[in-house]
């Protein structure tokens, strides 16, 4: 009985465990890519129409004719800032548990202190991986650097080839952080290459998603546990 206790005791710890990843941690943005196609909007995989952009001389004027652009698997920096996937999410949510209204605040952007140590960019990457992209600074073919913003699961995969992006002025937040990076990288705090195919994931959805997923996953681990006593039992009865 003990040993059944015991047995029942780490699968519910590992189910718990595996259920708080898919919840927080792993980014879906994948499912939603596989129907992007290819062309020049934000987000899709570039067509031939799409520019390289390679040196820092050519974001402004990517940027003042507003031409779609992408940029090749350069060295990435992680930046100490992380922006909603879905910015509706942002503001106070209400639950009711136990019998009492309880709220809960979502802000737009998170940020951790500069320079990212590898243990902060870890937890935040683990306890808000599931709704925020992160920000990156890729470094350019004349070693300068850009801000860039993307689906957070490309850095994860790794890829040479990144989504067709348009420049765009830096919000307030990312501002003030890229003029704390410009101290150590050569980069234009102005100017953002953003690569992100906006109002894709609707988070709501998306928590939906992660439950069934979660769901399955915890079904799949009761019946391998039940399989395994059985198992057990049958040999127990031929010996």
């Amino acid at each position: 009985m003990k040993k059944h206790s015991l047995h029942t005791m780490i699968r519910n710890i590992v189910c718990a465990a595996l259920a708080l990843l898919v919840v927080l941690a792993l980014p879906t943005g994948w499912l939603y890519d596989l129907w992007a196609g290819t062309g020049t909007e934000q987000g899709q995989q570039p067509s031939g129409d799409v520019q390289q952009l390679q040196r820092q001389e050519e974001i402004e004027t990517c940027f003042l004719s507003n031409a779609p652009v992408t940029v090749a698997g350069g060295e990435l920096a992680p930046c100490p800032l992380a922006r909603l996937r879905d910015v509706g999410q942002e503001g106070t949510h209400y639950h009711h548990n136990g019998g009492a209204k309880r709220s809960v605040y979502v802000s737009e952007y998170i940020t951790a202190d500069y320079p990212l140590s590898a243990w902060e960019y870890a937890l935040q990457r683990v306890a808000a991986g599931g709704f925020y992209n992160r920000y990156y600074l890729m470094e350019l073919g004349d070693n300068s650097w850009l801000c860039v913003y993307f689906d957070d699961y490309l850095a994860l995969i790794g890829t040479d080839t990144y989504p067709t992006g348009y420049v765009r002025y830096t919000t307030t937040e990312e501002r003030r952080m890229l003029k704390q990076m410009a101290e150590d990288y050569d980069v234009d705090p102005v100017y953002v290459l953003d690569m992100y195919r906006h109002g894709k994931v609707n988070w709501m959805v998306d928590i939906g998603l992660r439950l069934a997923v979660v769901l399955i996953i915890v079904l799949t681990a009761m019946t391998l546990q039940d399989l395994w006593k059985k198992r057990k039992d049958i040999q127990k009865e031929q010996l």
